[in-house]
């Protein structure tokens, strides 16, 4: 009887341990597929941003070309200073434009870095998954410091 006892005991933690190691390829796949699925919602949100960026700078070229046109036709009745200030100021105002899109790109980067990060981190034990989430929040906040301090230098620059 006591063998049989012993066998169940046998049997029912090797059940347990099968289980257990089951949930943590489970867990893997899972930590696997959420940074794979938030590597594609950064790379979506980054090309977003990117097309943005570019069709900024097709308007922004197609007005400076107008500028330039208008510019010229109307060189006979406008003096040359009052045509290079048009230029100048649609210049000016197009890489505003630029520099705001260009912000918006380099913080969809920065989240899209933020969210892998935090995916990866999911994997990790406590201590480490925090210190981790941690470091994810600050490299985060760091490169949007950075965007944000070429935007503004380029905004303060007109």
């Amino acid at each position: 009887m006591r063998k049989q006892a012993s066998i169940v005991v046998a049997i029912t933690f090797a059940i347990a341990l099968l289980q257990g190691c089951n949930q943590e390829a489970e867990t893997a796949a899972k930590v696997q597929a959420d940074i794979a699925k938030a590597e594609a919602d950064g790379q979506k949100k980054i090309i977003d941003a990117q097309a943005k960026l570019d069709q900024v700078v097709a308007q922004n070229n197609k007005t400076l070309v107008g500028v330039r046109a208008d510019a010229q036709k109307d060189a006979a009745d406008k003096p040359a200073e009052a045509a290079d200030a048009d230029i100048v100021k649609a210049r000016s105002e197009a890489e505003i434009k630029v520099a705001d899109a260009q912000y918006e790109v380099d913080k969809a980067k920065a989240a899209a870095a933020r969210q892998v990060a935090e995916a990866r981190c999911e994997a990790l034990a406590l201590d480490a998954k925090n210190d981790c989430m941690s470091r994810a929040k600050t490299d985060y906040a760091s490169a949007t410091a950075t965007a944000k301090a070429k935007n503004d230098a380029v905004h303060a620059a007109h």
